[in-house]
Protein backbone atom coordinates (compact mmCIF):
# COMPACT_ATOMS: atom_id res chain seq x y z
CA UNK A 1 0.00 0.00 0.00
CA UNK A 2 2.98 2.30 1.13
CA UNK A 3 4.52 1.53 -2.69
CA UNK A 4 1.38 2.76 -4.07
CA UNK A 5 0.71 5.76 -2.70
CA UNK A 6 4.65 6.36 -3.44
CA UNK A 7 3.91 5.92 -6.99
CA UNK A 8 1.08 8.35 -6.92
CA UNK A 9 2.68 10.92 -5.18
CA UNK A 10 5.51 10.84 -8.11
CA UNK A 11 2.72 11.38 -10.65
CA UNK A 12 1.62 14.06 -8.84
CA UNK A 13 4.35 15.88 -8.50
CA UNK A 14 5.25 15.10 -12.09
CA UNK A 15 1.91 16.47 -13.27
CA UNK A 16 2.38 19.71 -10.94
CA UNK A 17 5.58 20.34 -12.59
CA UNK A 18 4.45 19.85 -15.45
CA UNK A 19 1.47 22.24 -15.86
CA UNK A 20 3.49 25.09 -13.70
CA UNK A 21 5.93 25.07 -16.33
CA UNK A 22 2.91 26.01 -19.05
CA UNK A 23 1.24 28.61 -16.52
CA UNK A 24 4.69 29.92 -15.65
CA UNK A 25 5.70 30.43 -19.28
CA UNK A 26 6.64 33.82 -19.79
CA UNK A 27 5.95 35.37 -23.57
CA UNK A 28 8.38 38.67 -22.73
CA UNK A 29 11.42 36.85 -22.07
CA UNK A 30 11.19 35.21 -25.44
CA UNK A 31 13.69 37.72 -27.13
CA UNK A 32 14.91 34.98 -30.37
CA UNK A 33 11.84 36.01 -32.32
CA UNK A 34 9.01 39.10 -32.33
CA UNK A 35 6.33 38.65 -29.97
CA UNK A 36 4.23 38.34 -33.46
CA UNK A 37 5.41 35.42 -34.63
CA UNK A 38 5.98 34.03 -31.06
CA UNK A 39 2.05 34.67 -30.32
CA UNK A 40 1.28 32.96 -33.53
CA UNK A 41 3.16 29.78 -32.60
CA UNK A 42 1.34 29.88 -29.04
CA UNK A 43 -1.63 30.12 -31.33
CA UNK A 44 -1.00 27.22 -33.55
CA UNK A 45 -0.36 25.18 -30.25
CA UNK A 46 -3.62 25.78 -28.66
CA UNK A 47 -5.81 25.62 -31.78
CA UNK A 48 -4.41 22.53 -32.53
CA UNK A 49 -4.18 20.79 -29.18
CA UNK A 50 -0.98 20.71 -28.48
CA UNK A 51 -0.74 19.19 -25.22
CA UNK A 52 -2.27 15.86 -27.31
CA UNK A 53 0.58 16.19 -29.83
CA UNK A 54 2.86 13.15 -30.22
CA UNK A 55 6.03 15.23 -30.08
CA UNK A 56 5.68 18.37 -28.31
CA UNK A 57 9.20 19.13 -26.79
CA UNK A 58 10.29 22.28 -24.94
CA UNK A 59 6.66 23.97 -26.49
CA UNK A 60 6.11 26.63 -23.98
CA UNK A 61 8.58 25.59 -21.67
CA UNK A 62 11.59 27.08 -23.35
CA UNK A 63 12.60 30.75 -23.68
CA UNK A 64 14.44 29.82 -26.85
CA UNK A 65 11.64 28.75 -29.98
CA UNK A 66 14.38 27.24 -31.77
CA UNK A 67 14.20 24.57 -29.68
CA UNK A 68 10.59 24.00 -29.84
CA UNK A 69 10.13 20.54 -31.86
CA UNK A 70 9.85 21.07 -35.69
CA UNK A 71 10.41 24.96 -35.15
CA UNK A 72 13.54 26.57 -37.44
CA UNK A 73 14.56 29.80 -36.79
CA UNK A 74 16.89 31.87 -38.79
CA UNK A 75 18.40 35.26 -38.38
CA UNK A 76 15.77 36.20 -35.84
CA UNK A 77 12.41 34.54 -37.50
CA UNK A 78 10.94 31.31 -37.96
CA UNK A 79 11.59 30.09 -41.60
CA UNK A 80 9.74 26.77 -41.47
CA UNK A 81 7.33 24.26 -39.00
CA UNK A 82 7.47 20.92 -39.90
CA UNK A 83 4.76 18.78 -37.67
CA UNK A 84 3.79 16.03 -39.76
CA UNK A 85 2.13 12.97 -38.67
CA UNK A 86 2.37 14.44 -35.16
CA UNK A 87 -1.26 14.02 -34.10
CA UNK A 88 -2.63 17.57 -34.76
CA UNK A 89 -6.54 17.99 -34.02
CA UNK A 90 -8.69 20.84 -34.26
CA UNK A 91 -8.25 24.02 -36.87
CA UNK A 92 -5.34 26.01 -38.60
CA UNK A 93 -5.47 29.44 -37.03
CA UNK A 94 -5.97 32.76 -38.70
CA UNK A 95 -2.72 33.93 -36.97
CA UNK A 96 -0.61 31.32 -38.75
CA UNK A 97 0.10 34.73 -41.40
CA UNK A 98 2.21 36.36 -38.44
CA UNK A 99 4.98 34.01 -39.14
CA UNK A 100 6.07 36.47 -42.24
CA UNK A 101 9.21 35.11 -42.36
CA UNK A 102 8.35 31.34 -43.04
CA UNK A 103 9.30 29.64 -46.36
CA UNK A 104 8.30 25.63 -45.41
CA UNK A 105 5.27 24.50 -43.74
CA UNK A 106 4.53 20.83 -43.56
CA UNK A 107 1.61 19.63 -41.41
CA UNK A 108 0.63 16.36 -43.46
CA UNK A 109 -0.79 13.48 -42.12
CA UNK A 110 -2.47 14.88 -39.19
CA UNK A 111 -6.69 15.27 -38.22
CA UNK A 112 -6.62 19.16 -39.17
CA UNK A 113 -10.37 20.26 -39.98
CA UNK A 114 -11.59 23.45 -41.19
CA UNK A 115 -10.64 25.23 -44.19
CA UNK A 116 -7.80 26.94 -44.79
CA UNK A 117 -7.40 30.45 -43.46
CA UNK A 118 -7.48 33.10 -45.57
CA UNK A 119 -4.62 35.11 -44.25
CA UNK A 120 -2.71 32.17 -45.46
CA UNK A 121 -1.89 34.37 -48.30
CA UNK A 122 0.20 36.84 -46.47
CA UNK A 123 3.27 34.15 -46.46
CA UNK A 124 4.35 35.54 -49.51
CA UNK A 125 8.02 34.15 -49.09
CA UNK A 126 6.31 30.85 -48.37
CA UNK A 127 8.14 27.93 -51.37
CA UNK A 128 6.27 24.86 -49.86
CA UNK A 129 3.08 23.98 -48.21
CA UNK A 130 1.75 20.47 -47.55
CA UNK A 131 -1.53 19.74 -45.67
CA UNK A 132 -1.94 16.72 -47.07
CA UNK A 133 -3.47 13.76 -45.53
CA UNK A 134 -5.76 15.43 -43.18
CA UNK A 135 -10.36 16.47 -42.77
CA UNK A 136 -9.67 20.02 -44.01
CA UNK A 137 -12.45 21.09 -46.11
CA UNK A 138 -14.32 23.87 -47.91
CA UNK A 139 -12.90 25.89 -50.49
CA UNK A 140 -9.21 26.31 -51.25
CA UNK A 141 -8.85 30.10 -50.73
CA UNK A 142 -7.94 32.53 -53.55
CA UNK A 143 -5.38 33.92 -51.55
CA UNK A 144 -3.39 31.12 -52.21
CA UNK A 145 -2.80 32.69 -55.48
CA UNK A 146 -0.54 35.43 -53.42
CA UNK A 147 2.19 33.20 -52.82
CA UNK A 148 4.04 33.97 -55.46
CA UNK A 149 7.52 32.06 -54.45
CA UNK A 150 5.43 28.99 -53.96
CA UNK A 151 7.02 26.14 -55.80
CA UNK A 152 5.41 23.30 -53.82
CA UNK A 153 1.45 22.69 -53.09
CA UNK A 154 0.30 19.27 -51.97
CA UNK A 155 -3.42 19.49 -50.29
CA UNK A 156 -4.03 15.85 -51.28
CA UNK A 157 -6.14 13.67 -49.76
CA UNK A 158 -8.36 16.27 -47.62
CA UNK A 159 -12.32 17.41 -48.13
CA UNK A 160 -12.20 20.61 -50.09
CA UNK A 161 -15.01 21.41 -52.65
CA UNK A 162 -15.39 23.87 -55.04
CA UNK A 163 -13.72 24.40 -58.50
CA UNK A 164 -9.85 25.04 -58.59
CA UNK A 165 -9.39 28.58 -58.10
CA UNK A 166 -8.16 30.67 -61.01
CA UNK A 167 -5.90 32.53 -58.88
CA UNK A 168 -3.88 29.11 -58.27
CA UNK A 169 -2.48 29.87 -62.13
CA UNK A 170 -0.33 33.05 -60.58
CA UNK A 171 1.91 29.93 -59.14
CA UNK A 172 4.27 30.27 -62.00
CA UNK A 173 7.13 28.83 -59.92
CA UNK A 174 5.41 26.06 -59.26
CA UNK A 175 7.31 22.78 -59.69
CA UNK A 176 4.85 20.17 -57.75
CA UNK A 177 0.85 20.37 -57.66
CA UNK A 178 -1.03 17.46 -56.23
CA UNK A 179 -4.84 18.00 -55.37
CA UNK A 180 -5.91 14.83 -55.66
CA UNK A 181 -8.76 12.96 -53.20
CA UNK A 182 -11.03 15.30 -53.04
CA UNK A 183 -14.71 16.50 -53.68
CA UNK A 184 -13.47 19.23 -56.27
CA UNK A 185 -15.93 19.93 -59.61
CA UNK A 186 -15.56 22.47 -62.56
CA UNK A 187 -13.33 22.07 -64.79
CA UNK A 188 -9.35 21.78 -65.23
CA UNK A 189 -8.43 25.53 -66.46
CA UNK A 190 -7.96 26.16 -69.95
CA UNK A 191 -5.50 28.95 -69.37
CA UNK A 192 -3.76 25.28 -66.99
CA UNK A 193 -0.37 26.30 -69.55
CA UNK A 194 0.11 29.12 -67.43
CA UNK A 195 1.98 26.87 -64.68
CA UNK A 196 4.99 26.61 -67.18
CA UNK A 197 7.36 25.28 -64.49
CA UNK A 198 5.19 22.20 -63.37
CA UNK A 199 7.13 18.93 -62.96
CA UNK A 200 4.42 16.88 -61.24
CA UNK A 201 0.70 17.95 -61.31
CA UNK A 202 -1.99 14.79 -59.88
CA UNK A 203 -6.31 16.36 -60.24
CA UNK A 204 -6.90 12.67 -59.69
CA UNK A 205 -10.08 11.62 -57.49
CA UNK A 206 -11.69 14.09 -57.79
CA UNK A 207 -15.40 15.33 -59.30
CA UNK A 208 -14.22 17.25 -62.34
CA UNK A 209 -15.71 17.61 -65.46
CA UNK A 210 -15.45 18.97 -69.21
CA UNK A 211 -12.63 18.31 -71.82
CA UNK A 212 -8.83 18.36 -71.05
CA UNK A 213 -7.28 21.71 -72.46
CA UNK A 214 -5.72 21.52 -75.59
CA UNK A 215 -3.26 24.13 -73.71
CA UNK A 216 -1.37 21.50 -71.58
CA UNK A 217 0.87 20.63 -74.71
CA UNK A 218 2.95 24.48 -73.82
CA UNK A 219 3.49 22.40 -69.86
CA UNK A 220 6.87 21.42 -71.82
CA UNK A 221 8.36 20.33 -68.18
CA UNK A 222 5.48 17.88 -66.57
CA UNK A 223 7.11 14.52 -66.23
CA UNK A 224 4.21 12.71 -64.09
CA UNK A 225 0.38 13.95 -64.98
CA UNK A 226 -2.76 12.34 -62.76
CA UNK A 227 -5.82 13.12 -64.16
CA UNK A 228 -7.74 9.79 -63.17
CA UNK A 229 -10.72 9.15 -61.30
CA UNK A 230 -12.87 12.12 -62.84
CA UNK A 231 -15.34 12.88 -65.22
CA UNK A 232 -13.46 14.26 -67.84
CA UNK A 233 -14.83 13.78 -71.13
CA UNK A 234 -14.15 14.91 -74.80
CA UNK A 235 -11.17 13.00 -77.17
CA UNK A 236 -7.53 12.16 -75.48
CA UNK A 237 -6.13 15.92 -76.73
CA UNK A 238 -3.60 15.47 -79.81
CA UNK A 239 -1.75 18.22 -78.61
CA UNK A 240 -0.16 16.85 -75.61
CA UNK A 241 2.62 15.17 -78.05
CA UNK A 242 3.91 18.64 -77.08
CA UNK A 243 4.63 17.50 -73.96
CA UNK A 244 8.00 15.90 -74.68
CA UNK A 245 9.51 15.21 -70.63
CA UNK A 246 6.66 13.11 -69.92
CA UNK A 247 6.82 10.10 -68.60
CA UNK A 248 3.91 8.62 -66.67
CA UNK A 249 -0.10 9.58 -67.41
CA UNK A 250 -2.69 8.21 -66.04
CA UNK A 251 -6.09 9.56 -67.68
CA UNK A 252 -8.13 6.03 -66.36
CA UNK A 253 -11.73 6.15 -65.02
CA UNK A 254 -13.10 9.10 -66.81
CA UNK A 255 -15.22 9.28 -69.58
CA UNK A 256 -13.58 10.28 -72.57
CA UNK A 257 -13.97 8.96 -76.11
CA UNK A 258 -12.63 8.66 -79.27
CA UNK A 259 -9.79 7.21 -80.56
CA UNK A 260 -6.31 7.18 -78.88
CA UNK A 261 -3.97 9.78 -80.59
CA UNK A 262 -1.04 8.28 -82.49
CA UNK A 263 0.47 11.53 -82.05
CA UNK A 264 1.52 10.24 -78.57
CA UNK A 265 3.96 7.81 -79.89
CA UNK A 266 6.46 11.56 -79.94
CA UNK A 267 6.75 11.44 -76.19
CA UNK A 268 9.72 8.92 -76.40
CA UNK A 269 10.36 9.27 -72.82
CA UNK A 270 7.10 7.70 -71.80
CA UNK A 271 7.05 4.42 -69.48
CA UNK A 272 3.15 4.72 -68.16
CA UNK A 273 0.00 5.38 -70.01
CA UNK A 274 -3.21 4.34 -68.24
CA UNK A 275 -6.57 5.17 -69.96
CA UNK A 276 -8.35 2.25 -68.76
CA UNK A 277 -12.20 2.81 -67.95
CA UNK A 278 -12.94 5.57 -70.60
CA UNK A 279 -15.04 4.98 -73.84
CA UNK A 280 -12.42 5.20 -76.52
CA UNK A 281 -12.99 4.13 -79.69
CA UNK A 282 -11.41 2.72 -82.70
CA UNK A 283 -7.94 0.83 -82.90
CA UNK A 284 -4.53 1.05 -80.83
CA UNK A 285 -2.16 2.53 -83.04
CA UNK A 286 0.73 0.16 -83.45
CA UNK A 287 3.38 2.88 -83.34
CA UNK A 288 1.98 3.07 -79.58
CA UNK A 289 2.37 -0.67 -79.09
CA UNK A 290 5.76 -0.84 -80.45
CA UNK A 291 7.24 2.68 -78.02
CA UNK A 292 10.81 1.51 -76.30
CA UNK A 293 10.64 3.15 -73.01
CA UNK A 294 6.79 2.06 -72.42
CA UNK A 295 6.47 -0.34 -70.01
CA UNK A 296 2.88 0.03 -68.70
CA UNK A 297 0.08 0.48 -71.19
CA UNK A 298 -3.29 -0.48 -69.60
CA UNK A 299 -6.28 -0.27 -71.85
CA UNK A 300 -9.40 -2.48 -70.57
CA UNK A 301 -12.80 -1.49 -70.42
CA UNK A 302 -13.14 0.72 -73.40
CA UNK A 303 -14.09 -0.27 -76.95
CA UNK A 304 -11.07 -0.12 -78.59
CA UNK A 305 -10.49 -2.49 -81.38
CA UNK A 306 -7.78 -5.26 -81.73
CA UNK A 307 -6.53 -4.19 -85.30
CA UNK A 308 -3.92 -1.60 -86.57
CA UNK A 309 -4.75 2.17 -87.34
Amino acid sequence: MEMKKLILACYLIVFILSASSQTLFNTESVTEIPQSELEALIKIYQETNGSSWMNNRNWLVSETPSSWYGVSVVEGHVVELSLNSNNLTGTIPYEICHLTYLKQLYLFNNNLSGPIPEQIGQLELLSKLNLANNKLSGNIPQTIGYLKNLDELILSYNHFDGTIPPTLLKLTSLKGLSLSYNNLTGTIPENINLLENLIYVSFSNNQLSGNIPGSIREMKNVRWLNLSNNNLTGEIPKEMCGMSELTRVNLGYNKLFGPIPEELTCLTKLNYLNVSNNELTGNIPEALKSMKNLRGFIVYNNKLGIGVN
